[in-house]
Protein backbone atom coordinates (compact mmCIF):
# COMPACT_ATOMS: atom_id res chain seq x y z
CA UNK A 1 0.00 0.00 0.00
CA UNK A 2 1.63 3.39 -1.13
CA UNK A 3 1.47 6.13 1.62
CA UNK A 4 0.14 8.95 -0.60
CA UNK A 5 -2.58 8.25 -2.95
CA UNK A 6 -3.09 11.42 -5.67
CA UNK A 7 -6.34 12.15 -7.16
CA UNK A 8 -6.21 13.56 -10.74
CA UNK A 9 -10.17 14.20 -12.28
CA UNK A 10 -9.19 14.19 -16.07
CA UNK A 11 -11.94 15.83 -18.73
CA UNK A 12 -10.62 17.09 -22.44
CA UNK A 13 -7.26 18.41 -21.32
CA UNK A 14 -5.28 16.83 -23.89
CA UNK A 15 -2.71 19.68 -24.40
CA UNK A 16 -2.02 19.53 -20.72
CA UNK A 17 -1.93 16.32 -18.90
CA UNK A 18 1.49 15.86 -20.19
CA UNK A 19 2.29 18.44 -18.38
CA UNK A 20 0.90 17.38 -15.36
CA UNK A 21 2.13 14.21 -15.00
CA UNK A 22 5.37 14.64 -15.74
CA UNK A 23 5.46 17.05 -12.83
CA UNK A 24 3.95 14.34 -10.60
CA UNK A 25 5.99 11.30 -11.48
CA UNK A 26 9.37 14.24 -11.19
CA UNK A 27 8.21 14.25 -7.35
CA UNK A 28 11.57 13.14 -4.66
CA UNK A 29 8.69 11.36 -2.60
CA UNK A 30 8.21 8.13 -4.47
CA UNK A 31 5.74 6.11 -2.57
CA UNK A 32 2.65 7.49 -4.12
CA UNK A 33 -0.17 5.71 -6.06
CA UNK A 34 -1.78 8.20 -8.66
CA UNK A 35 -5.26 7.51 -9.92
CA UNK A 36 -6.33 8.95 -12.90
CA UNK A 37 -10.18 9.44 -13.15
CA UNK A 38 -11.18 9.94 -17.04
CA UNK A 39 -14.40 11.65 -16.73
CA UNK A 40 -15.86 11.04 -19.89
CA UNK A 41 -13.37 12.89 -22.00
CA UNK A 42 -14.14 13.52 -26.13
CA UNK A 43 -10.61 14.27 -26.75
CA UNK A 44 -7.21 12.62 -26.84
CA UNK A 45 -6.92 12.96 -22.71
CA UNK A 46 -7.63 9.06 -22.09
CA UNK A 47 -5.00 8.02 -24.44
CA UNK A 48 -2.28 10.06 -22.87
CA UNK A 49 -3.51 8.68 -19.54
CA UNK A 50 -3.56 5.34 -21.03
CA UNK A 51 0.27 5.49 -22.15
CA UNK A 52 1.38 6.79 -18.80
CA UNK A 53 -0.68 3.99 -17.15
CA UNK A 54 1.06 1.44 -18.98
CA UNK A 55 4.81 2.81 -18.07
CA UNK A 56 4.53 3.00 -14.57
CA UNK A 57 2.57 0.62 -12.45
CA UNK A 58 2.21 3.82 -9.87
CA UNK A 59 -0.57 4.65 -12.25
CA UNK A 60 -4.19 3.64 -12.00
CA UNK A 61 -6.48 4.76 -15.09
CA UNK A 62 -10.47 4.63 -14.35
CA UNK A 63 -12.83 5.54 -17.10
CA UNK A 64 -15.86 6.85 -16.43
CA UNK A 65 -18.90 8.68 -18.27
CA UNK A 66 -19.10 12.29 -18.01
CA UNK A 67 -20.38 13.86 -14.21
CA UNK A 68 -18.07 16.71 -13.37
CA UNK A 69 -15.12 17.11 -11.53
CA UNK A 70 -16.95 16.35 -7.64
CA UNK A 71 -18.01 12.97 -9.15
CA UNK A 72 -14.62 11.96 -10.71
CA UNK A 73 -12.73 12.89 -7.07
CA UNK A 74 -14.89 10.72 -5.62
CA UNK A 75 -14.53 7.71 -7.28
CA UNK A 76 -10.93 8.70 -6.82
CA UNK A 77 -11.40 8.59 -2.95
CA UNK A 78 -13.33 5.43 -2.91
CA UNK A 79 -10.77 3.84 -4.72
CA UNK A 80 -7.80 5.20 -2.60
CA UNK A 81 -5.69 2.65 -0.76
CA UNK A 82 -2.70 5.70 0.58
CA UNK A 83 -2.47 6.81 4.12
CA UNK A 84 -2.75 10.37 3.00
CA UNK A 85 -4.40 11.73 0.09
CA UNK A 86 -4.04 14.35 -2.52
CA UNK A 87 -5.76 16.17 -5.19
CA UNK A 88 -4.78 17.84 -8.56
CA UNK A 89 -6.20 19.08 -11.62
CA UNK A 90 -5.22 18.05 -14.77
CA UNK A 91 -3.85 21.06 -16.18
CA UNK A 92 -2.07 22.51 -12.77
CA UNK A 93 1.58 21.19 -12.15
CA UNK A 94 3.96 21.09 -9.09
CA UNK A 95 7.25 22.00 -7.65
CA UNK A 96 9.42 18.73 -7.17
CA UNK A 97 9.39 18.34 -3.49
CA UNK A 98 6.02 19.46 -2.55
CA UNK A 99 5.00 16.07 -1.72
CA UNK A 100 8.11 15.49 -0.10
CA UNK A 101 7.28 18.19 2.06
CA UNK A 102 3.97 17.77 3.05
CA UNK A 103 4.43 14.43 3.86
CA UNK A 104 7.47 15.14 6.20
CA UNK A 105 5.29 18.02 7.84
CA UNK A 106 2.55 15.79 8.37
CA UNK A 107 4.46 12.84 10.19
CA UNK A 108 6.09 15.28 11.67
CA UNK A 109 3.74 17.20 13.77
CA UNK A 110 1.11 14.20 13.57
CA UNK A 111 -1.17 16.46 11.27
CA UNK A 112 -4.80 15.66 9.71
CA UNK A 113 -4.15 17.97 7.23
CA UNK A 114 -0.48 19.68 5.53
CA UNK A 115 -0.82 22.38 3.91
CA UNK A 116 1.54 24.61 1.10
CA UNK A 117 1.10 27.59 -0.53
CA UNK A 118 0.17 28.13 -3.92
CA UNK A 119 0.57 30.77 -7.11
CA UNK A 120 -1.92 31.45 -9.53
CA UNK A 121 -0.88 31.71 -13.11
CA UNK A 122 -2.61 33.67 -15.58
CA UNK A 123 -2.45 34.17 -19.61
CA UNK A 124 -1.04 37.62 -18.84
CA UNK A 125 0.55 37.79 -14.97
CA UNK A 126 1.16 35.83 -11.73
CA UNK A 127 -0.44 36.33 -8.52
CA UNK A 128 1.99 34.49 -5.74
CA UNK A 129 1.62 34.97 -1.89
CA UNK A 130 4.82 36.28 -0.16
CA UNK A 131 6.69 33.53 1.55
CA UNK A 132 7.99 33.01 5.04
CA UNK A 133 10.24 30.57 6.69
CA UNK A 134 9.19 28.29 9.29
CA UNK A 135 6.07 25.63 10.04
CA UNK A 136 3.11 26.30 12.31
CA UNK A 137 0.66 24.04 13.37
CA UNK A 138 -2.80 24.91 13.80
CA UNK A 139 -5.60 23.66 16.27
CA UNK A 140 -8.67 22.85 14.93
CA UNK A 141 -10.63 26.54 15.28
CA UNK A 142 -7.61 28.23 14.36
CA UNK A 143 -7.51 26.48 10.93
CA UNK A 144 -10.71 26.53 10.55
CA UNK A 145 -11.23 30.98 10.96
CA UNK A 146 -7.77 30.54 8.71
CA UNK A 147 -9.30 28.93 5.77
CA UNK A 148 -12.52 30.65 6.18
CA UNK A 149 -10.30 33.94 5.71
CA UNK A 150 -8.45 32.63 2.89
CA UNK A 151 -5.33 32.33 4.40
CA UNK A 152 -4.83 28.88 4.04
CA UNK A 153 -5.94 28.88 0.07
CA UNK A 154 -9.52 27.82 -0.89
CA UNK A 155 -8.34 25.30 -2.88
CA UNK A 156 -8.21 21.20 -2.24
CA UNK A 157 -5.19 20.90 -3.81
CA UNK A 158 -2.26 22.31 -2.18
CA UNK A 159 -3.02 20.09 0.66
CA UNK A 160 -2.52 16.41 2.13
CA UNK A 161 -4.91 14.96 4.37
CA UNK A 162 -5.70 11.55 6.57
CA UNK A 163 -7.34 9.07 4.26
CA UNK A 164 -9.67 8.64 7.51
CA UNK A 165 -10.59 12.25 7.31
CA UNK A 166 -10.87 12.35 3.68
CA UNK A 167 -12.95 9.77 2.90
CA UNK A 168 -15.22 10.69 5.35
CA UNK A 169 -16.86 13.57 3.10
CA UNK A 170 -17.37 13.34 -0.50
CA UNK A 171 -17.14 16.25 -3.01
CA UNK A 172 -20.47 18.10 -4.62
CA UNK A 173 -21.68 20.76 -6.36
CA UNK A 174 -20.02 22.42 -9.53
CA UNK A 175 -18.60 25.81 -8.07
CA UNK A 176 -17.29 26.44 -4.91
CA UNK A 177 -17.17 22.36 -4.75
CA UNK A 178 -13.40 22.99 -2.92
CA UNK A 179 -14.61 25.07 -0.54
CA UNK A 180 -17.84 23.45 0.65
CA UNK A 181 -15.48 19.84 1.11
CA UNK A 182 -12.81 21.85 2.86
CA UNK A 183 -15.43 23.53 4.91
CA UNK A 184 -16.09 20.01 6.07
CA UNK A 185 -12.81 18.57 6.32
CA UNK A 186 -11.46 21.98 8.86
CA UNK A 187 -14.75 21.02 10.92
CA UNK A 188 -13.46 17.32 11.17
CA UNK A 189 -9.59 18.15 11.49
CA UNK A 190 -8.28 18.57 15.13
CA UNK A 191 -4.65 19.64 13.66
CA UNK A 192 -3.26 21.16 10.55
CA UNK A 193 0.16 22.38 9.70
CA UNK A 194 1.17 24.70 7.41
CA UNK A 195 4.23 25.79 5.61
CA UNK A 196 4.01 29.08 4.07
CA UNK A 197 6.19 28.35 0.73
CA UNK A 198 4.78 28.02 -2.75
CA UNK A 199 4.86 24.77 -4.57
CA UNK A 200 1.59 24.51 -6.19
CA UNK A 201 0.93 25.99 -9.98
CA UNK A 202 -2.57 26.81 -10.33
CA UNK A 203 -3.13 27.87 -14.32
CA UNK A 204 -5.91 29.19 -15.58
CA UNK A 205 -6.21 28.68 -18.79
CA UNK A 206 -8.91 30.99 -21.74
CA UNK A 207 -10.72 27.81 -21.42
CA UNK A 208 -10.68 27.62 -17.61
CA UNK A 209 -13.95 27.46 -15.68
CA UNK A 210 -12.80 30.22 -13.87
CA UNK A 211 -13.01 32.58 -17.01
CA UNK A 212 -16.16 31.14 -18.57
CA UNK A 213 -18.89 33.11 -19.33
CA UNK A 214 -21.75 33.72 -16.43
CA UNK A 215 -23.69 31.31 -16.05
CA UNK A 216 -26.66 29.91 -13.53
CA UNK A 217 -24.14 27.71 -12.22
CA UNK A 218 -22.77 30.37 -10.47
CA UNK A 219 -25.59 30.85 -8.66
CA UNK A 220 -24.49 27.95 -6.61
CA UNK A 221 -22.54 29.95 -5.00
CA UNK A 222 -24.55 31.58 -2.44
CA UNK A 223 -25.85 28.14 -1.50
CA UNK A 224 -22.76 27.02 -0.53
CA UNK A 225 -21.59 29.98 1.58
CA UNK A 226 -25.15 29.65 3.36
CA UNK A 227 -24.45 26.35 4.20
CA UNK A 228 -21.01 26.67 5.24
CA UNK A 229 -22.55 29.24 8.05
CA UNK A 230 -24.74 26.59 9.54
CA UNK A 231 -22.83 23.84 9.59
CA UNK A 232 -20.23 26.60 11.27
CA UNK A 233 -22.99 27.80 13.29
CA UNK A 234 -23.77 24.18 14.93
CA UNK A 235 -20.16 23.21 15.18
CA UNK A 236 -17.39 25.67 15.66
CA UNK A 237 -19.65 28.65 16.70
CA UNK A 238 -16.69 30.27 17.44
CA UNK A 239 -15.75 30.58 14.09
CA UNK A 240 -19.15 32.01 12.81
CA UNK A 241 -17.99 35.94 12.09
CA UNK A 242 -15.33 34.69 10.05
CA UNK A 243 -18.23 32.35 7.95
CA UNK A 244 -20.58 35.10 7.88
CA UNK A 245 -17.75 37.09 6.97
CA UNK A 246 -17.55 34.64 3.97
CA UNK A 247 -21.02 34.01 3.13
CA UNK A 248 -20.87 38.60 2.45
CA UNK A 249 -17.76 37.99 0.09
CA UNK A 250 -19.92 35.79 -1.61
CA UNK A 251 -23.02 37.63 -1.98
CA UNK A 252 -21.44 40.56 -3.21
CA UNK A 253 -19.16 38.15 -5.60
CA UNK A 254 -22.21 37.20 -7.31
CA UNK A 255 -23.90 40.88 -7.21
CA UNK A 256 -21.23 41.71 -9.35
CA UNK A 257 -21.87 39.14 -11.86
CA UNK A 258 -25.48 39.48 -11.64
CA UNK A 259 -24.99 43.92 -12.56
CA UNK A 260 -22.51 43.32 -15.10
CA UNK A 261 -24.58 39.73 -17.06
CA UNK A 262 -27.66 41.90 -16.33
CA UNK A 263 -29.78 40.92 -13.46
CA UNK A 264 -32.77 41.06 -15.27
CA UNK A 265 -31.86 38.11 -16.71
CA UNK A 266 -31.92 36.10 -12.97
CA UNK A 267 -34.38 38.39 -10.92
CA UNK A 268 -35.15 35.88 -8.26
CA UNK A 269 -31.07 35.43 -7.30
CA UNK A 270 -30.65 39.27 -7.44
CA UNK A 271 -33.42 39.54 -4.81
CA UNK A 272 -32.01 36.62 -2.95
CA UNK A 273 -28.60 38.46 -2.91
CA UNK A 274 -30.19 41.86 -2.51
CA UNK A 275 -31.96 40.38 0.95
CA UNK A 276 -29.24 38.82 2.50
CA UNK A 277 -27.09 41.67 2.42
CA UNK A 278 -29.88 43.76 3.63
CA UNK A 279 -29.69 41.13 6.32
CA UNK A 280 -26.28 40.81 7.06
CA UNK A 281 -26.35 45.16 7.18
CA UNK A 282 -25.56 45.59 11.19
CA UNK A 283 -22.55 42.78 10.92
CA UNK A 284 -21.19 44.30 7.60
CA UNK A 285 -21.09 47.87 9.02
CA UNK A 286 -19.58 46.61 12.75
CA UNK A 287 -17.23 43.45 12.32
CA UNK A 288 -13.91 43.29 12.19
CA UNK A 289 -14.27 39.74 10.47
CA UNK A 290 -15.57 41.85 6.87
CA UNK A 291 -12.71 43.49 4.80
CA UNK A 292 -12.92 47.24 4.88
CA UNK A 293 -12.92 46.67 0.79
CA UNK A 294 -16.32 44.79 1.49
CA UNK A 295 -18.02 47.36 3.70
CA UNK A 296 -17.10 50.46 1.33
CA UNK A 297 -18.57 48.52 -1.64
CA UNK A 298 -21.59 47.98 0.18
CA UNK A 299 -21.16 51.18 1.65
CA UNK A 300 -21.91 52.35 -2.15
CA UNK A 301 -24.34 49.73 -3.09
CA UNK A 302 -26.38 51.36 -0.60
CA UNK A 303 -26.21 54.55 -1.63
CA UNK A 304 -26.49 53.82 -5.51
CA UNK A 305 -26.64 50.66 -7.29
CA UNK A 306 -26.47 52.53 -10.47
CA UNK A 307 -22.88 54.74 -8.92
CA UNK A 308 -21.41 51.14 -7.95
CA UNK A 309 -22.49 49.06 -10.95
CA UNK A 310 -20.26 52.11 -12.89
CA UNK A 311 -17.59 52.18 -10.60
CA UNK A 312 -16.96 48.14 -10.06
CA UNK A 313 -17.35 47.70 -13.82
CA UNK A 314 -14.74 50.82 -14.75
CA UNK A 315 -12.37 49.04 -11.88
CA UNK A 316 -12.79 45.93 -13.41
CA UNK A 317 -11.82 46.54 -16.61
CA UNK A 318 -8.90 49.18 -15.64
CA UNK A 319 -7.38 46.31 -13.85
CA UNK A 320 -8.35 43.27 -16.28
CA UNK A 321 -10.44 41.61 -13.37
CA UNK A 322 -12.14 37.99 -14.55
CA UNK A 323 -15.09 39.44 -13.87
CA UNK A 324 -15.71 41.38 -16.98
CA UNK A 325 -14.29 37.90 -18.92
CA UNK A 326 -17.17 36.23 -17.75
CA UNK A 327 -19.68 39.04 -18.08
CA UNK A 328 -18.44 40.69 -21.07
CA UNK A 329 -21.14 39.69 -23.93
CA UNK A 330 -24.07 41.07 -21.62
CA UNK A 331 -22.50 43.80 -19.79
Amino acid sequence: MAVLSIIIPVYNKEQYIDGCLTSILNQTFTDFELILVDDGSTDGSQAVCRRFAEADRRIMLITKPNGGVSSARNVGLNKATGKYIGFIDSDDAIEPDMYELLIRNAELHQADISICRLKTIFPDKTVAPVEQEGIVTYQHEQALSLFLQGELDMSANNKIYKAELAKQIQFSGHVYEDILYLSKVFLKAQKSVFENVVKYHYIVRDSSVSVKQFNARYLETIAVSAEIVKMVKAQAPKCLPEAQAFDVTANLSLLNLLLLAGKDGYPQAYRQVISTLKCYDAFIKNSPAVRKKHKLAYRLFSISPWLYTQAMYAYSVLTGAETTKRTKKKS
